[in-house]
């Protein structure tokens, strides 16, 4: 059944899961995963060896989506 109510309809638009940038640490060519380190310094074991070690690459529901640019991060409080 579709909703007559338009922000169900807008939030329906919006892509979902959480994403992430991470630098690659190492792959695993073999079983197709990677390990990435957050800005954090936690690591993650993630799906996908396209983005070559040392690079930074966007995270989606654990997997490699692509490559990141290398751009740096600033945090601001306000």
């Amino acid at each position: 059944m579709a909703t007559v109510n338009p922000w169900k309809r807008f939030i329906g638009l919006l892509p979902g899961g959480v994403r992430t940038v991470a630098t690659v640490r190492s792959i695993n060519a073999i079983a197709g995963i990677s390990t990435a380190e957050l800005r954090t310094g936690t690591r993650v074991t993630v799906r996908g060896v396209d983005v070559p070690v040392g690079s930074k690459a966007y995270i989606a529901d654990g997997t490699i989506t692509g490559p990141a640019p290398n751009l740096p991060h600033l945090d601001v409080d306000v």
